[in-house]
């Protein structure tokens, strides 16, 4: 169990929350550097659908909503230039992932996410 946040109880004091993380890849984790101000080394971006869950589920996990991860993304895409393609398509990728999640195969957010790989800067 990864402890990835803290949170503050009805008596205002630290408690630490836990939550269960165990399945990411180096783009959650560039996410999650940026999230919690940290510099990476190798900042990487989602290469197939796989991978591309795995972030959403690091937002799931920081139950962050839609405002969350906007902002989070807008910090994202002027912190590394690598990812403006995948904010740029954002909202496809998200219908894409929510159109094919459940399948055993998603071609269409991978031909998505390939392409947003080829227009990277």
């Amino acid at each position: 169990m990864k402890n990835i946040g803290r949170i503050r109880n009805k008596n205002d004091k630290m408690k630490t929350n836990k939550i269960k993380w165990n399945d990411y890849g180096e783009s959650s984790l560039t996410l999650l550097a940026v999230h919690c101000n940290i510099e990476k080394e190798n900042p990487c971006v989602p290469k197939d659908p796989s991978d591309f869950k795995r972030c959403i589920h690091l937002f799931e996990c920081l139950g962050f909503g839609k405002g969350e991860i906007f902002s989070l993304l807008c910090i994202i895409q002027n912190k590394y230039s690598i990812w403006k393609p995948f904010i740029n398509n954002w909202d496809e990728l998200m219908k894409l992932y929510n159109e094919e999640k459940g399948n055993k195969l998603a071609p269409k957010l991978y031909e998505k996410i390939r392409f947003c790989n080829k227009a990277r800067v």
